[in-house]
């Protein structure tokens, strides 16, 4: 296109790998994060327009975007980015972790997963820490032996959830 508008196609691919690390990060670290689900959701939103703040004439205009295409981009590439990084961050660089012992009370299977409920009311504001594999139900046994750790950012996480032997 001679003298227009160049088409970009870095914005779209980086979006598109926003998606599929959002639902990535879900099954994986975000689980072991111990932050509630709302919480979790509150600081996704933030980083997601977090960029935006930056007017657009300063950078979106110079390399060719056009408005709606620099708000989809915070929402759908940058935010997810980021908060992939900040939860893989917090969970790679944890400090000394502390291992206890938690006798399960009860346990609800659905299809897929299952969810814990431990005596006590151990992670009963993380529904996200306490949903394991169906296929695991039988390695937790009646007890669990769960190593914790606080991350770099403060942020408690599991390190590990195994049964006790």
């Amino acid at each position: 296109m001679k003298g227009g508008i160049k088409e970009l196609r870095w914005p779209g691919t980086l979006m598109a790998l926003g998606i599929i690390l959002t639902m990535f990060d879900l099954v994986t670290v975000a689980r072991w994060t111990l932050l509630q689900p709302t919480t979790l959701l509150r600081i996704q939103a933030g980083l997601c327009f977090a960029v935006a703040v930056v007017p657009y004439r300063r950078l979106a205009w110079k390399v060719g975007m056009e408005r709606l295409e620099w708000f989809l981009f915070n929402l759908l590439g940058l935010g997810p980015l980021l908060m992939a990084l900040l939860l893989w961050t917090n969970f790679l660089f944890t400090g000394p972790g502390t291992t206890t012992v938690h006798r399960v009370a009860e346990m609800e299977c659905g299809r897929h997963f299952c969810t814990l409920r431990f005596v006590g009311d151990k992670w009963a504001d993380y529904p996200q820490a306490r949903t394991v594999p169906r296929e695991s139900q039988r390695t937790i046994g009646h007890s669990a032996r769960i190593t914790e750790a606080v991350g770099l950012f403060g942020i408690p996480v599991v390190v590990r959830l195994e049964r006790a032997r």
